[in-house]
């Protein structure tokens, strides 16, 4: 049927029900937009902030090794000294470097996908073969460390820092990946660190020359232009790309404090060692000095890249901020425009449609003499709805009584009364596939039991002791088969058991189980008298339906019988006939 067609003849409540729920669908659809782009913003901003936090620990890394070699050129220039201010003050540099090293460490900062977490570990092994290297130069007598050795030493703590640029320039990537609108902050960042990288270098490529008295070599030269070279370009990129950001005061104050203690101080002190290098090894400072006096003029450097990162951060903050603001506003008001919409339905429904829709409900119910429940107060309409209602409760009250008669008669009918287990009838019912038990799987199992001498137990104790023990025996096979099985008295003392789905080893499991169940219980038969029983088991399994069922009970049945053939008190299967079924092999089988 088209579905304009079936629209039509719909009731008025699923008229009503459908256009109220198109109006609400529609409004979740518009909601749900709206969220997900204040939520996309959201994620957007928190991440865009977590991972300039990220990478400005990153940055952090390659600044802490560069401000190490400062202490550690010191310690490369003077006599071995285990307690002195140098040793003290590089080991606390060093520290500083591992604390930075754990703070973008995978344990601490977690996986970030697109971000080079392997790097870390890289950077931190080669960190530690040049601190060894620097320790073992440390170690030799003043006089005994060549320029080689102390070259060697710095090299290495050079090579830290360039191993520490994949991890860099990754997480850059990993930043511009994740929002391509950092790529300019990202970059600033970067040349704010290689700033103070290439600052640091130009002390150190005079450590040796100073801590070896010996004039500066063409090699030592060249490395000091290129070097100085390569920062004065950074520093040009890097202040005009900062302009964009002038209005900012701290950041201000950082530039001129770079330029005038940096560039100004610092950079002239190196050219100062350098011209006095070229002329002879007479640099006027000890490589200790040098560092004290040289590395003060490197805070600007960090200071500035510190300033930058905290206004961009700031913005990202704010960016998030806003944006969680907005996902707040606009959930709140979605939920009061649903909340309403959901209270005119339910208004709309309780004071026009309900009344006179629950009492069609009701005639047609009776009329089908289907049960309905009864109808509550508070329905409007006045006197005349009220003794409506009133009228079909007490139909209502009646079919019920009705219902509840047949139930119990078709209860009785399925049921024997002496065990309270199903009955023969409701048992070939189930066999035989009736609709009724059509949820039941139609692989089935099924267990015969057939009372031992019986007849010997109504002869000698009397036919109201059989019935005990068959009221006995029943509570027992209750006890012991699963929630999912069903027990019948088949006729006389017999029962037989329906398992659903078990395997033929799970069969002759409840079987023996049951078996022995019986054989330990003692019933009482009156005046404080008890007796033994036993009983003898057939199993098999088949399919439930009309064939396959008669051909389930011969089984089982034939089963029986070998039980009893060989001496009572056994289970046998229909699948072995000749063997033994005891307690043991029982227990393998489970």
């Amino acid at each position: 049927m088209p579905l304009l067609a079936r629209l039509r003849a719909a009731s008025l409540d699923a008229k009503l029900i459908v256009g109220c729920g198109l109006m609400l669908l529609f409004s979740l659809a518009l909601a749900v937009c709206l969220i997900g782009v204040f939520m996309k913003d959201y994620r957007r901003a928190n991440d865009d902030l977590e991972a300039l936090t990220y990478f400005g620990k990153v940055l952090n890394v390659a600044n802490r090794i560069s401000a190490e070699r400062g202490p550690a050129n010191s310690v490369l220039g003077e006599e071995t000294a285990p307690d002195s201010q140098a040793r003290r003050r590089l080991t606390q540099f060093r520290a500083l470097s591992d604390e930075a090293l754990d703070a973008v460490a995978p344990r601490s900062q977690g996986t970030r996908s697109g971000f080079p977490a392997g790097e870390v570990e890289r950077v931190r092994s080669r960190l530690d073969q040049a601190r060894e290297t620097v320790d073992a130069a440390a170690a030799l007598p003043k006089a005994a460390r060549s320029g080689e050795i102390i070259q060697d030493a710095i090299r290495q703590m050079f090579d830290v820092v360039d191993i520490s640029r994949p991890l860099i320039t990754g997480t850059m990537a990993g930043i511009v990946a994740q929002d391509q609108s950092l790529a300019g902050q990202v970059m600033i960042l970067q040349m704010l660190g290689d700033l103070r990288e290439y600052a640091g270098r130009m002390g150190s490529h005079l450590a040796t020359p100073i801590a070896t008295r010996r004039p500066l070599s063409s090699a030592d030269r060249d490395e000091l232009r290129h070097t100085r070279g390569r920062l004065l370009q950074i520093w040009q990129v890097a202040e005009k790309q900062l302009e964009l950001y002038a209005s900012d005061a701290a950041l201000n104050r950082a530039l001129q404090d770079t330029g005038r203690l940096y560039f100004g101080d610092g950079l002239d002190f190196i050219t100062e060692l350098s011209a006095a290098g070229m002329q002879s090894g007479d640099y006027g400072v000890t490589a200790a000095q040098m560092t004290d006096r040289y590395v003060p003029t490197l805070q600007p450097l960090e200071q500035l890249r510190t300033t930058f990162l905290d206004i961009v951060s700031r913005q990202s903050r704010a960016e998030r901020d806003a944006a969680w603001y907005w996902l707040q506003a606009v959930s709140v008001i979605i939920v009061l425009i649903v909340l309403t919409n959901l209270l005119l339905i339910l208004l709309a429904r309780r004071l026009v449609f309900r009344p006179l829709l629950r009492a069609r409900e009701h005639v047609v119910a009776l009329a089908e003499g289907r049960e309905i429940e009864a109808a509550p107060g508070g329905f409007g309409g006045g006197e005349e709805m009220r003794e409506l209602f009133g009228a079909l409760d007490i139909l209502r009250q009646r079919l019920r009584e009705r219902r509840q008669l047949t139930a119990r008669l078709k209860r009785q009918a399925e049921t024997d009364g002496l065990t309270g287990l199903l009955n023969r009838r409701a048992l070939d019912r189930i066999g035989q596939g009736d609709a009724e038990f059509a949820d039941m799987p139609d692989e089935i199992g099924l267990i015969l039991m057939d009372v031992d001498h019986f007849k010997a137990i109504n002869d000698r104790h009397g036919h109201p002791a059989g019935d005990q023990v068959l009221r006995e025996i029943a509570a027992l096979t209750l006890e012991t088969i699963r929630e999912s099985d069903l027990a019948a008295r088949y006729g006389g003392e017999e029962i037989a058991l329906i398992l659903p789905g078990a395997s033929l080893e799970t069969l002759v499991e409840i079987a023996e189980r049951l078996r022995s169940g019986l054989e330990r219980r003692r019933i009482e038969i009156g005046a404080g008298e008890r007796i033994t029983v036993t009983a003898s088991l057939g199993v098999a399994s088949g399919r439930r339906g009309p064939e396959a069922w008669e051909e389930l009970l011969s089984a089982a049945d034939g089963a029986l019988y070998r039980a009893k053939a060989e001496g009572r008190n056994r289970v046998r299967r229909a699948a072995d006939p000749g063997e033994t079924v005891t307690a043991a092999r029982v227990a393998r089988v489970s």
